[in-house]
């Protein structure tokens, strides 16, 4: 006899073709089957444990009612929704709360049910792995905290077991992630989180939604949109796209907040086809540029000029020094150059410093 390769409940009330329907599968030895007919009970028996729970559910009239508040208690679980047919309206709400799947028994073959079963049993055994891993790093830090709690690795582990709980949040299938709070803002980052770090974590959370920067001052604030962890637009004052995060990375004590959208609602413009830890390292690379640069850049309403006398014949102009020359001729005050110049701030206020040492181009006298 083959042990079967999922534990299943069936919970709340179920005709007599739904559980032939089940019974078919079970006798292919697929599932294990136990009926818990009060959906109530069910929730209360719910208990925190490493292996995630395979709910069925029939499609009857009090099954939203039903899968609803299965999936307010936010344990570990997958639900299965069976039912002869589903509207429209049944499949946006099993989008909406994160159903696994649908077997709808006038359409779905036995192969296809058999299929998805065996993809979840694989799922299952993964997220219990997932949290056997996570426990024992848990238990690692408890015991280093407690024995040696001032070295520098007790911070590291820390950090990477909140790493791991998030990555735990990446699948919101399995419900981890699914308690809905009465705003949509999110607050998925630790304190003092860096905005290379933020974007990580949504990348591997794959969230759909708004990042929300804000810098000190009341000009530094700017968006990042995300489709699936994918980002899709940015803006920052005058920039867009790969400018403007770069632009984000430069600012101080940087508060940010997550606006989880539904991705029926996002707009696409158009994919920013970067790296996400490329794009994380290379903000961390221009903010300590910028650190360097700080006291010797230019004033935002300064005005600056091209000061043709200054060329020779030694004269010589790297590609950035050429591009942000070019900007000064055409708009003359520094935070217009920074907007419309398409290389990042730092390059242009790197530019912009040796252009005027160099004495090409000089401030304009109020």
């Amino acid at each position: 006899m083959k042990v079967p390769l999922l534990k299943t409940v069936a919970v709340g009330e179920f005709s007599s073709w739904a559980r032939n329907f089940l019974n078919v599968i079970e006798e292919k030895e697929i599932i294990e089957l136990q009926m818990e007919p009060s959906i109530d009970q069910f929730c209360l028996s719910l208990v925190p444990a490493i292996r995630p729970a395979v709910v069925l559910i029939e499609n009857n009239p009090e099954a939203k009612k039903g899968i609803q508040k299965i999936c307010s208690t936010g344990k570990p679980l997958y639900i299965i929704w069976v039912g002869k047919s589903f509207s429209k309206e049944d499949l946006t709400f099993a989008f909406d709360q994160r159903v696994y799947c649908l077997f709808e028994s006038t359409q779905a073959p036995e192969k296809e049910v058999i299929s998805k079963l065996r993809n979840l049993a694989q799922l299952v055994e993964s997220d219990a792995q997932f949290q056997q891993i996570l426990r024992a790093m848990k238990s690692i830090l408890l015991q280093t905290e407690a024995e040696l709690p001032n070295i520098p690795m007790v911070h590291e582990l820390r950090t990477a077991v909140k790493k791991l709980e998030n990555h735990g949040l990446k699948n919101e299938l399995n419900h981890l992630s699914s308690q809905k709070s009465t705003s949509s803002q999110e607050n998925i980052f630790q304190k003092n989180q860096s905005l290379g770090d933020a974007i990580i974590i949504i990348n591997e959370l794959e969230r759909t939604g708004t990042l929300s920067v804000r810098g000190s001052t009341s000009e530094n604030e700017g968006k990042i949109e995300f489709i699936q962890g994918k980002i899709t637009m940015a803006s920052a004052g005058g920039s867009e796209g790969i400018k403007a995060i770069l632009r984000m990375f430069l600012w101080d004590s940087c508060r940010m907040l997550f606006f989880r959208k539904d991705p029926r609602e996002a707009v696409i413009n158009k994919h920013i086809d970067i790296d996400i830890m490329h794009l994380s390292k290379l903000g961390s690379v221009y903010k300590d540029k910028f650190e360097k640069l700080r006291k010797e850049i230019p004033a935002p309403n300064m005005k600056l000029e091209f000061d043709p006398a200054a060329l020779d014949t030694s004269t010589a102009l790297t590609s950035n020094d050429f591009s942000t020359l070019s900007s000064v001729v055409e708009y003359g005050t520094v935070a217009t150059i920074v907007d419309f110049n398409p290389l990042p701030d730092v390059e242009v206020y790197e530019s912009l410093i040796s252009l005027r040492k160099s004495r090409l181009i000089k401030k304009v006298a109020v």
